[in-house]
């Protein structure tokens, strides 16, 4: 069966190289580099499904820092992007035959690997977990191969660059929010102490909405980088902005910097807008409390009849006897 499906893959393999990649290296002008790092608790929360979800804690160094996703060329603003420069891109994203099953990572890691040295494969490792799913592959693919650098080249100065950035003061403030909610503002001031206010449009930040509350969690920060930047450590003069141009960031006012492996926070309800009045809401006012009075018992009096006097017998005088007192002699 493994043999069948390779069969089948290397006969599309002309059919393929000839229909090219849609968009040649040599037709364009690159103008600069987006540095694209992740926040990988914040894309969890955007795909659950994702298979670097599955049992990522804090105690996870990816869970506490940006990670790499890649080191993307760019060109001029308003031409057409770089992407598919590899001509055997198209070689490896044939669809799925009867009786092939997709599985995550599967088609990246159908790809030719990378011609890394021991030290660089193990420190893109490190920056960059997808790796895992064979993501640099992928990425390589897509849009490594247009900045016409070997592969070694390319990621040596990719890993350079996003450790660079795990280091900054943007990454220290993403980490010591996690669990809470920022203000973007918040995020671009700790970028612009760093480099300074006049770079500020060389930030983007990215963010989602978790599935769970609909909350915007921050899943993505894009550094744009000029091509000398690139090749040394990230300083004010390595970033790259374009003349007049403000860089747009896709996040609220206000974002949720979540915790891996944590429920999701409930949002905090909005502030009404001036002139809202609010009703008053009344008091439960508790019924009251009307005591049991006991019916009163009166009691007869006892009558008896007199008794019988006897005629012959000397009776009680009804009143005292009167005391005579003689008169005082003269």
């Amino acid at each position: 069966m493994p043999e069948r499906r390779a069969a089948r893959r290397y006969w599309l393999l002309p059919l393929l190289m000839l229909a090219g990649a849609p968009h040649a290296a040599s037709a364009q002008t690159m103008d600069h580099y987006s540095l694209l790092m992740a926040f990988l608790p914040g894309q969890c929360l955007v795909k659950p499904e994702l298979p670097l979800c599955e049992g990522l804690t804090l105690k996870d160094p990816a869970a506490r820092n940006l990670t790499l996703i890649g080191l993307r060329p760019d060109p001029r603003s308003g031409s057409v992007p770089l992407r598919d420069c590899d001509p055997m891109a198209g070689a490896f994203s044939t669809p799925l035959m009867d009786g092939d099953v997709e599985t995550p990572g599967s088609e990246s890691c159908a790809m030719p690997p990378l011609k890394l040295s021991d030290d660089l494969a193990r420190a893109l490792k490190e920056v960059m977990p997808s790796v895992a799913q064979c993501a640099e592959r992928r990425f390589w693919s897509r849009y490594g191969a247009c900045s016409m650098l070997s592969e070694e080249m390319y990621f040596e100065r990719a890993v350079g660059r996003a450790k660079d950035l795990q280091k900054s003061l943007l990454n220290v403030t993403i980490a010591s929010s996690i669990g809470s909610r920022v203000k973007r503002d918040a995020l671009v001031a700790a970028f612009t102490q760093q480099f300074g206010e006049e770079n500020a449009a060389a930030l983007q930040l990215v963010c989602g909405r978790s599935k769970k509350k609909l909350q915007s969690v921050l899943t993505e920060v894009r550094v744009k980088l000029n091509q000398l930047g690139t090749m040394r450590s990230l300083t004010k003069e390595s970033l790259w902005q374009e003349s007049g141009s403000a860089q747009r960031h896709r996040c609220p006012e206000e974002i949720l910097i979540p915790e891996a492996g944590q429920p999701v926070p409930d949002a905090v309800a909005k502030p009404k807008p001036p002139g809202t009045v609010d009703i008053p809401q009344m008091p439960d006012v508790p019924s009251p409390v009307v005591p049991a009075v006991e019916q009163p018992t009166i009691s007869v009096p006892e009558i008896t009849a007199p008794k019988k006097v006897d005629p012959t017998k000397p009776q009680p005088m009804d009143t005292e006897p009167t005391v005579i007192i003689p008169p005082l002699p003269e």
